[in-house]
């Protein structure tokens, strides 16, 4: 696996993880207190409520929270491989990859104004992770971006 295949599954399992949660919070506001008595079906102005099938609705509800609990699970195993992955890019000469990868393909999540936003790294945080000076990242970048030209 590398490093952009690990972005792509973290991508994915964020969306997946939006989507659960998102079916989540849909049964639980369909689910109240009351609804799981089904010792008798409700006939309520001609609107017909099965109490059974909010029953189920609520199997369902425990069932979406331990596949949400999975998906987290899996981000964070995810992300701290790449953690890892990029630490050994780094130990064994191969930063200058690292350092391309980190400003091109990895991103921050920033709230801003009660909006979830996507960000690039900073110098300081790519050099921070790959455990250099800012000049030298930028200038690993700049190789690493030169050799990519030439070999095109």
């Amino acid at each position: 696996m590398t490093l952009e295949d690990a972005s792509r599954e973290l991508e994915k399992l964020e969306n997946d993880l939006l989507y659960y949660e998102g079916r989540l919070a849909e049964l639980k506001s369909l689910v109240t207190p009351q609804a799981t008595k089904y010792d008798k079906i409700l006939v309520d102005g001609g609107k017909h409520i099965d109490s059974i099938l909010k029953y189920v609705e609520v199997e369902n509800q425990q069932q979406l929270e331990v596949t949400i609990l999975y998906i987290k699970s899996k981000i964070k195993d995810l992300e701290n491989w790449k953690e890892r992955e990029i630490e050994r890019l780094a130990k064994y000469g191969d930063t200058v990859k690292a350092v391309v990868y980190l400003r091109e393909k990895e991103f921050v999540v920033v709230w801003k104004n009660g909006k979830k936003i996507k960000r690039h790294l900073t110098w300081q945080e790519i050099a921070e992770k790959v455990y250099c000076s800012e000049k030298s990242a930028r200038t690993w970048y700049k190789l690493g971006t030169e050799q990519r030209k030439k070999s095109v």
